[in-house]
């Protein structure tokens, strides 16, 4: 269960008589390409350059910069209470000199990402921003247009934690691999061939 911030949820349950403007924030740690260095940035779907406190996945509240102008857009998040590996899509502009930077000034393959949301309430935010989603990004798509179109950069970032339970272990049941855990476990010394044994249990 996730207690929302009061603000916000009465926000969210007047949407239906008084519409609704949500407010996203992205925060993305990728790599600087020369150092390996953490780099992180943010943009959100504002027009300005904001510097807001945001909630920590700890509970607490750090101050974030996040840049504006970038058209960043998401249609919606998942909320599910099983073990589904869902996953989100944001667009931004391909020109954001932020979003470029993102993209192709760091390394932003399944860099830590951070989804916060509200909403607009007469011309100011109705909550501090909510932690909605964290993980990590999985796919990053540059559509480039042609001559007069309009561009676009699609983000989609998985849950991380489902991201870890998905994964196979492609350690093996082997004597070599037993040796390379504890060099005098024997336990599977003949693994190898036993499974081909089809031996007649009810013969001596």
């Amino acid at each position: 269960m996730r207690l929302l911030d009061a603000d916000f949820a009465d926000s969210l349950a007047a949407a239906r008589d008084g519409g609704i403007a949500p407010v996203y924030f992205l925060h993305v740690v990728g790599r600087n390409r020369d150092t390996g260095a953490a780099a992180p940035l943010g943009v959100w779907s504002g027009d300005e350059d904001i510097t807001i406190n945001v909630q920590t996945p700890e509970g607490g509240l750090t101050s974030r910069t996040y840049f504006g102008g970038c058209n960043l857009a998401m249609d919606g998040l998942p909320y599910v209470a099983d073990l589904t590996d869902e996953s989100v899509t944001l667009s931004m502009s391909q020109i954001a000199d932020p979003v470029q930077q993102m993209i192709r000034g760091y390394d932003a393959r399944l860099a830590y990402a951070e989804i916060h949301a509200t909403t607009w309430d007469g011309g100011r935010f109705s909550s501090t921003p909510s932690l909605e989603w964290i993980g990590i990004v999985d796919d990053a798509m540059i559509d480039t247009p042609s001559v007069g179109g309009d561009g676009s950069v699609s983000l989609t970032i998985r849950s991380e934690i489902m991201t870890q339970l998905t994964q196979i272990n492609p350690a093996k049941s082997s004597h070599q691999h037993q040796k390379r855990r504890n060099a005098v476990d024997k336990f599977s010394e003949y693994s190898g061939i036993v499974k081909d044994w089809n031996p007649d249990w009810y013969k001596e």
